[in-house]
This record gives structure tokens, C-alpha cells and sequence, in this order.
């Protein structure tokens, strides 16, 4: 009965397959175009359907499965009317195999094959191996055997086992290296899976026809499952050429279905951001209970700020002043990838139109697209505060760099050939320059020691006095000049128990609200030079001060 009843089951089904497919008409769609925007994207849908007079129920496949329903437009032509829209999770839609997969596929079930192969040859040199040993019995109970047969027959049964061990030794190293290759193939089949898209969506659209014929329909909706990210490369050939900035993009979606040779536009907008403006309320203060944090502060960027430490407090100092390497260059654009991308600068956003069309997988995985290569203006400065970071910073300032339409992100700094690391441009500032970390140099050394012949301890009365001495040397190893901005600092107080002096500044520019010296430098290829800080702190002998 059971295979009656399954044969029933499968009938039924495809019964109900058939009345379900009676006056609906299902379409493939062709993704156009995607419009990324930071989250979010607009993804438009062609189609072609043939419809009957009056009311035709229509079924569009391969779109996403993460469809804002509110969002979805539907063009139809021929005086087609839409009555309605819903939304339905297409699970029925057939999988595909990549050509790559299906080798790997068909190498995995030869591996198979084989490998059923040796296990049936080396089982049967096992039993054929068991046979031999217990078959030790040379001639009857009462038939003997001559000294010449029974060591042609040890012979024989040696020179067997020894075979028919090898052959299994050889049978197992041989399973063993198919079962790694198939472990590995079948690795590979995973990654390959993890590449695919999920489940797409489709559109059941209730339409009206006045006639029967062909309708061109076009359906554009917002979907969540994709955004962008800004990236950037940064190089500088040498101070005194142009600084090169690639601006580019990391597109990702996971709308369920992989766009392939799409038109793509980027937009700097956010579409879930609400559209109503901002309504301010009261503002009420109140005191709070303040709260000590205990062993840990957070640290500043070496090169923007400087930590000054004294009795446990932490004041943040920021690097006002500046000295600069001039580099002469004028604004362009280079005229590669940039020229297949025309940026569009609208009242809301800008957006970024792309003419090469792109195959963006809808597996997760970040695409790389080249929006623009600029080469823009900068002046270059180096920066060293050797009191909290032994290295040199190469820095640059960019004019003009509003409009460019810059957004947040990470940037791939390379310097004369060489990849120096990470960094970020933020330009969310109002100032009419951008500044910009590219890396240490190395190139550029500093030193800073505590000079202990010129530092002393003294107690006066119930007072204890100390002087720190500290030498900074600089030194510029490179083959042209460098100019560069040294700073360094002396404690300040705010006890009144606490008394602080600069002593000796070498001809440094001090700041006495801060307590930052600061030192413009110009030197030549090969030239050091070497300067001096010294100070006093004067506070009471029964009192422990923690001075860095």
C-alpha cells in the first residue's frame, strides 16, 4: 500500500501544480540597474509578459528576497493596470551549478570509485594473507617431506606474505592521499557554496488588460540587503609631488540573487534616515555623581595629541601649530578607471554613476569598485613628540578637498614606493583643510634621554625639588630636505602645593597655558640636530609624586 499511496501523494501534487499555474502567467526578470546607497539599494527589474484580456494574475521571479513592499513601482505599458502587489519568497527556484563546482564534483565521485576500488584489493589481500598463515602444514601426518621441499616452501610463503603486505601498505597510502584530495576538493565545494546567493523573491501582481499581446513592465523597489563602504588609497611619490588619492567603494549584498553586468550607481545618501527635520524640546541640566575610572584612560593618537601626566590626572593637550613642506601640483583627474564614472552632485547627495557594468555576487562578499583617482595639492609636514612616541609622523593638509565628496573611511597608505599601513579620513570638519596621517617615517629619528648629570634632587625646609634634564636629538637620513614640527612638554599644576618651572627651552616656542615647547625645524640631508628641556618641580617632602 505504502508505494500506492506515495504515487496517490505525487499525483495530487502535481494536480495541485497544474490548477495553481491555470490563468497565472509566470516571467523571468533582467536586473538593470542598482542604485547602492550607504544602506540600502534600488534595484530595477525588466520583464515581458503576454497577457490575456481582463484580469491576468502575474508572477515575476528573480528578484530579492528582502523587498521594502512599500517601495515597489510597476510600470506596465499597453494601458496595463496594477490592482495589486504581494510579495512571496520564490524557494522553488531551481539551484545552479557553476562549471567549477561540477568538476569538483565529478573528481570527488571518481575519488570515490577508486577509492571502493582499493578497499575491495586490499581486503582481498587480507584474506589471501590469512589463508597463508594458517596454512603452515608442510605434507601429511604420515607422508614426511624432504629438507629441499620444505625450504622451497618457506620460500614461497615468505616471498607471498611479503608481496601481498606491500601491496596492502600500498593500497592504504594510496587511500590515505585520495581521502586528503577528497577532504580538500570537498573544502572547496563549501567555499564555493558559501559564494551563492540565497533564496530570491518574487512580485505576484494582480493586472487588468484591455487586450491581449505582449506588456513591457518594469519594477523598481528598495531593498536592506545591500550597502557600500568608502575605501581609499593614499599615495605620495615624495614631497614634493601631488598626493594621489583613489577613492573607491566595497559593495556588498545579500539580496538573494547575484547581479550580473548591472548598471551601478553609488549614492552618498542614507534612504532610512528619516525625512522629517529635527524639533528641539527643553533642555534640563542636573548634577550627577561623578565616577572615578581606575587603572585605565584611553590613549589619544600619537600624532594629534600629547598625554601630560602628572599625580595620576590625564589632560588631553591638542597640536595647534604646524610646519609645512610645500609641494607644488595642481588638481586632476587621471585618465583611466576615473573616466568611466561621472559623479553627479544633486541638492540632497552625490552620486557616483558607473558606465562599465559590474557583476556584484550575492553572497556577501565586498566587490571592489574604482570610483576616482585624484591628484590633489598637499603640503606635507613631519611631526615628532618623542616625549610619547619615539617615531616620526609624515602629515599632509588637503585644500579643496570638499569637493571631492569625501566620505568617512579607511585608507591604504603607500609612501614612495612602500605600503606603510592604515588610516582614516574623517572629513566631517568645518575647517578648509583636511589633515591627514601618512604613517611614521623612519627615516626621520628621534631620540629623547633624560640626561641624569643634569637632573637633581634637593629638600629645602619641608620641601622636596627636582630638575629634569632631557636631551632630544634629530636626525634626517633622507636624501632631500625635510622640514617637520618637534614637540615636546613640562608638567603644569593645578595644586597649590605644586610648583613647576621650565628652566631651559633651547629656543623652543612655549605655550605656558599647555605647557608644549614647540620647535620648527628645517634640516638638511644627513643633518642633526640636538636640543634641550629642562625643568623643576618643587612640592612637599611628605607628599609622593608620580612625575613621567
Amino acid at each position: 500500500m505504502r508505494p500506492l499511496t506515495f504515487l496517490v501523494f505525487l499525483f495530487n501534487l502535481s494536480l495541485l501544480s497544474a490548477t495553481a499555474e491555470e490563468g497565472q502567467h509566470v516571467v523571468s526578470s533582467t536586473l538593470r540597474s542598482a542604485t547602492v546607497y550607504r544602506s540600502g539599494a534600488e534595484l530595477v527589474h525588466t520583464a515581458i509578459a503576454h497577457l490575456d484580456r481582463g484580469a491576468n494574475e502575474l508572477v515575476i521571479g528573480d528578484l530579492s528576497n528582502a523587498i521594502d513592499i512599500s517601495s515597489v513601482r510597476v510600470t506596465c505599458s499597453s494601458n496595463v493596470t496594477v490592482m495589486s502587489v504581494t510579495f512571496s519568497t520564490d524557494y522553488l527556484r531551481p539551484e545552479t551549478v557553476s562549471r567549477f563546482v561540477k568538476k569538483l564534483q565529478d573528481s570527488i565521485a571518481a575519488i570515490k570509485k577508486e577509492l571502493t576500488r582499493l578497499e575491495v584489493l586490499s581486503k582481498s589481500a587480507g584474506e589471501l594473507l590469512e589463508v597463508l598463515n594458517g596454512n603452515k602444514t608442510v605434507g601429511g601426518t604420515n607422508t614426511g617431506v624432504s629438507v629441499v621441499e620444505l625450504a622451497k616452501m618457506i620460500d614461497y610463503q615468505r616471498q607471498k606474505q611479503v608481496e601481498i603486505r606491500m601491496d596492502i601498505s600500498g593500497y592504504n597510502e594510496r587511500t590515505t592521499e585520495l581521502n586528503q584530495l577528497a577532504y580538500r576538493l570537498d573544502s572547496q565545494i563549501k567555499e564555493e557554496e558559501k559564494k551563492k546567493a540565497s533564496t530570491g523573491g518574487s512580485l505576484v501582481l494582480q493586472l487588468l488588460s484591455p487586450s491581449a499581446g505582449p506588456c513591457d513592465l518594469t519594477v523598481s523597489y528598495l531593498t536592506t540587503a545591500a550597502h557600500w563602504e568608502p575605501s581609499y588609497d593614499l599615495k605620495v611619490i615624495n614631497s614634493n609631488d601631488p598626493l594621489h588619492l583613489f577613492y573607491k567603494a566595497q559593495v556588498v549584498q545579500t539580496s538573494g540573487i547575484d547581479w550580473k553586468q548591472v548598471k551601478l550607481s553609488l549614492s552618498t545618501s542614507l534612504p532610512s534616515q528619516g525625512g522629517n527635520a529635527p524639533v528641539l524640546k527643553a533642555r534640563f541640566l542636573r548634577f550627577v555623581e561623578a565616577m572615578r575610572a581606575v587603572g585605565y584612560f584611553a590613549a589619544p593618537s600619537p600624532a594629534n595629541t600629547l598625554d601630560n601626566k602628572i599625580s595620576g590626572n590625564y589632560k588631553t593637550l591638542a597640536l595647534q601649530e604646524s610646519v609645512v613642506i610645500r609641494g607644488a601640483a595642481s588638481v586632476g583627474a587621471k585618465d583611466e578607471l576615473g573616466d568611466y564614472v561621472t559623479l553627479n552632485d544633486r541638492t540632497m547627495d552625490a552620486v557616483f554613476d558607473i558606465d562599465i557594468p559590474y557583476d556584484v555576487p550575492g553572497n556577501g562578499m565586498e566587490q571592489g569598485v574604482v570610483l576616482k583617482e585624484y591628484q590633489l595639492p598637499c603640503v606635507y609636514q613631519y611631526y615628532a613628540a618623542p616625549g610619547v612616541d619615539k617615531d616620526a609622523y609624515l602629515l599632509g593638509q588637503l585644500t579643496g578637498w570638499e569637493k571631492l565628496n569625501l566620505l568617512p573611511g579607511e585608507a591604504s597608505i603607500m609612501v614612495e614606493g612602500t605600503y606603510i599601513g592604515k588610516s582614516r579620513i574623517d572629513p566631517g570638519s568645518i575647517q578648509d583643510t583636511l589633515n591627514l596621517t601618512l604613517g611614521r617615517d623612519k627615516r626621520i629619528v628621534v631620540k629623547r634621554e633624560k640626561l641624569v648629570d643634569y637632573s637633581s634632587v634637593k629638600f629645602l625646609g619641608s620641601s622636596k625639588k627636582q630638575v629634569y634634564t632631557f636631551l632630544i636629538t634629530v636626525r634626517n637620513n633622507k636624501k632631500e630636505k625635510a622640514r617637520m614640527i618637534l614637540k615636546d612638554q613640562y608638567p603644569l599644576s593645578t595644586d597649590k602645593d605644586i610648583e613647576t618651572e621650565l628652566l631651559d627651552s633651547s629656543g623652543a616656542v612655549v605655550n605656558p597655558d599647555t605647557g608644549i615647547l614647540t620647535w620648527n625645524l628645517e634640516l638638511a640631508p644627513g643633518e642633526s640636530r640636538s636640543y634641550r628641556i629642562s625643568y623643576s618641580v618643587k612640592y612637599p617632602k611628605d607628599k609622593v609624586l608620580n612625575i613621567n
